[in-house]
């Protein structure tokens, strides 16, 4: 295992048996809106390399892109766990916030700058894309 994870109640646990492949802060209005916070963090991994426990609850909408966007709850205490999207094939996004394991949480970019709260700090050392960068940023070369 290379870390784990869970939702506020515990019901709702996860290991992941690879690294992240990218670890992103995205300022969409999307993520806002569904983390209930200025910003979210994603930890993407291989999705064949999580192992969840527990019952979640679905929610699919359409992303900008055009791409089907579901968000993963906890069942008990609505704890935000995971997203997957339909153009990313074999990647889940783990939100940062339930990872146990905090030390590995390192975004390396800054997504939706356009979106972004105007008062929100940023890390100004991560370069920025105002929207998600083209092609694949998430698979390592």
């Amino acid at each position: 295992m290379k870390f784990s994870g869970q939702c506020l109640c515990g019901q709702v646990s996860y290991k992941s048996y690879a690294e992240p492949v990218l670890i992103l802060n995205c300022h969409c209005e999307d993520c806002r809106r569904s983390t209930g916070a200025v910003y979210g963090t994603n930890v993407m991994v291989a999705e064949d390399q999580l192992e969840i426990h527990g019952k979640v609850s679905t929610f699919s909408h359409k992303a900008k892109s055009g791409n089907t966007m579901t968000k993963r709850f906890c069942v008990n205490c609505g704890t935000l766990m995971f997203g997957n999207s339909s153009g990313r094939t074999n990647v889940v996004s783990i939100r940062a916030g339930t990872v146990d394991q905090t030390e590995i949480i390192n975004p390396v970019m800054n997504v939706f700058v356009d979106s972004k709260i105007s008062s929100t700090p940023i890390n100004n050392d991560l370069p920025k894309a105002s929207e998600m960068p083209e092609g694949e940023p998430w698979k390592k070369d």
